[in-house]
């Protein structure tokens, strides 16, 4: 039989098995249970009827039909033990995720990092505050400025450049790419160590770092209707960034002016009071939409009528929350 009426005959045969196989058979196991994975996610996202108990079903339907550990839907698991209160089932969940072993199996890394600020809620509900600091921490790890064995020199040069020339100098000067993972653990922990009675250079440096990863992202952004565009003062960029939609959305829910007031109020407390006076001076200013400014605006202009070092947190037993007055 000549080759080419072998190999038809083979498609032949391998098509009548396939119609008569039961359709179930014919599905790919790792295909369906990402989608019992999505269906789950949806169940669980609707806020009008969310059907927490048949997404929770969906999921370890999807974990039971895969023969290696299915991370993604065991972060689903933890989010619906977090949506109903049951904050230690979820800390236990995201636990075995972060194992390296089980965290390499994730397909988007992002995932991981969620996950991990999800678990630092859990720690801050639960007032584990040092095991929310290590965690936060843990984030920062991932990045370069970090990681790397020069980020010590890195750091220190960034933050000398701020204290002696100027936050407009240092935002000139210093961009942390690919940084946006670690805002949220920047931001929290440059507030946390200051509210804390830490006024040092990690506090400011942790605020300083967050406001450039915000400044590097929205000059990035600016860029594409600007192409010439460059930052040069920051009541400039801030002039700039409020006049363009996305963003001036993206600082406001990025909290940039709460990040700019906590930077230089922990300046102020760790006695540079010129450094800190400068950036009151700019975010007090009445020009600035007041979504993006919030309440930082007046408070910094608070500020520059009576500088004051906040109180020390004394953690309760809710979250800990920015205040506003």
């Amino acid at each position: 039989m000549p080759r080419f009426r072998f190999a038809l005959l083979t498609v032949v045969v391998t098509f009548t098995v396939l119609l008569a196989a039961p359709l179930e058979c014919q599905s790919n196991p790792g295909e369906e249970a990402w989608v019992l994975l999505e269906k789950a996610k949806a169940l669980s996202a609707d806020r009008e009827n969310p059907d927490l108990g048949e997404a929770l079903r969906l999921l370890r339907k999807a974990i039971a039909g895969q023969q290696a550990f299915f991370p993604e839907a065991e972060i689903a698991i933890a989010e619906i033990y977090f949506q109903e209160g049951a904050l230690e089932l979820a800390r236990a969940q995201l636990e075995r995720v972060l194992l390296p072993e089980n965290r390499s199996l994730l397909r988007v890394r992002e995932d991981g990092y969620a996950a991990l600020y999800r678990l630092a809620q859990i720690a801050e509900i639960q007032e584990r505050y040092t095991d929310m600091q290590k965690v936060l921490e843990q984030i920062l790890q991932d990045h370069d400025a970090y990681a790397k064995p020069a980020a010590q020199r890195f750091r220190s040069a960034f933050l000398a450049a701020y204290l002696g020339r100027g936050l407009d100098q240092a935002l000139r000067l210093y961009r942390l790419e690919q940084a946006g993972f670690t805002l949220e653990a920047q931001a929290k922990l440059g507030w946390f160590t200051y509210r804390t009675g830490r006024y040092e250079p990690a506090s400011i440096q942790h605020s300083l770092f967050a406001l450039d990863i915000m400044v590097t992202e929205a000059v990035q952004e600016i860029r594409q209707a600007f192409p010439a565009y460059e930052f040069k003062t920051l009541d400039g960029f801030l002039l700039v960034a409020q006049q363009e939609a996305n963003v001036r959305e993206y600082l406001t829910a990025s909290g940039f002016f709460r990040v700019a007031f906590y930077l230089a109020d922990a300046t102020f407390a760790a006695g540079h009071p010129a450094r800190a006076a400068e950036i009151w001076k700019v975010l007090a200013d009445g020009r600035w939409d007041p979504d993006l400014a919030g309440p930082y605006a007046a408070l910094a202009g608070r500020q520059l009528r009576a500088p004051r070092v906040e109180p020390y947190i004394n953690p309760s037993t809710r979250e800990l929350e920015y205040p506003t007055d």
